[in-house]
């Protein structure tokens, strides 16, 4: 990418830095806009991803999360002579989550809790604008310098309230945290299930220390047999005395969508007094 065009473009972004992240659909750079770190995505504008593109665009500026990076504008610029889509937002320092879990494989139970509360709060703002983020990972996660943790990428999002994309029989999202009825693009089952999946398999590989679905599977029909055919073991959580937190994990986990917590809402409603109990300061 020639970043001296690019500076051209964006007369009012400084200190523009080498491409952060490259995909076969966008480039990412960072930035420095009206004193603030910025992250300029720029969307490669095929014919086949416009309709992605633009849901991904309206999805990110249409939710109100205090844990998705802020977006500060959005529209069309042509680079090095090929017409690109791009975006501004909020640029988060820090570690991604699946680098932390790499570090660090078994987290805290504090630590867990602290995440399921934040994952399950951008699942209920999300439920509120209708969508279905479809791609939630520790990679889709980032620990900023203050301990914070954000979601990112909305590339796979599903507007509840339009037609799918997908092209049929191609399912979406990434092998280990999409739920089956993701996986094989049963459209009607797809919505806020499926994200209360990947937030239970996140929050239990935090726990255990592996990937409970990936763990032991050597291939992707083996990979399937196994989250087609059963459901998660019971976790031992150190300071989970009465094991709810577990029991919380596998009811999140279940393979069937109908058996998991029907609304973000209501996983957030259930968790909130395990969260309580056992964050409680000890007597």
């Amino acid at each position: 990418m020639n970043l001296t065009e690019l500076a051209a473009l964006f007369p009012d972004c400084s200190g523009l830095q080498s491409i952060l992240v490259r995909t076969g659909q966008k480039e990412v750079v960072r930035a420095v806009q009206n004193q603030r770190a910025v992250a300029i995505k720029l969307f490669y504008k095929g014919a086949d991803d416009q309709e992605r593109i633009d849901r991904e665009l309206a999805a990110v500026t249409k939710l109100q999360c205090s844990f998705v990076p802020g977006v500060f504008a959005s529209g069309q610029v042509t680079l090095e002579g090929v017409d690109r889509v791009y975006l501004i937002e909020e640029f988060i320092e820090g570690d991604t989550y699946s680098t932390i879990l790499q570090r660090t494989p078994v987290q805290s139970l504090h630590d867990v809790l602290d995440l399921a509360n934040i994952l399950l709060r951008v699942a209920v703002d999300c439920e509120t604008a209708g969508l279905v983020h479809r791609d939630l990972k520790p990679a889709n996660l980032i620990r900023d310098m203050a301990g914070k943790v954000w979601v990112l990428d909305f590339g796979f999002v599903r507007h509840i309230d339009l037609s799918t994309v997908t092209p049929t029989g191609q399912g979406v999202g990434t092998l280990g945290y999409a739920p089956m009825e993701q996986m094989r693009l049963l459209k009607a089952a797809i919505d806020t299930r499926a994200d209360i999946f990947a937030i239970g398999t996140i929050l239990y590989e935090s726990l255990s220390g592996r990937n409970p679905w990936l763990d032991g599977t050597k291939d992707v029909h083996d990979l399937t047999r196994k989250m087609s055919t059963q459901e998660l073991p019971r976790l031992a959580i150190a300071g989970d005395v009465n094991g709810e937190f577990s029991s919380y994990l596998g009811w999140l986990t279940q393979r069937f969508p109908s058996r998991r917590p029907q609304s973000a809402a209501e996983a957030l409603a259930a968790f909130e007094p395990i969260y309580r109990a056992l964050t409680a300061p000890t007597p």
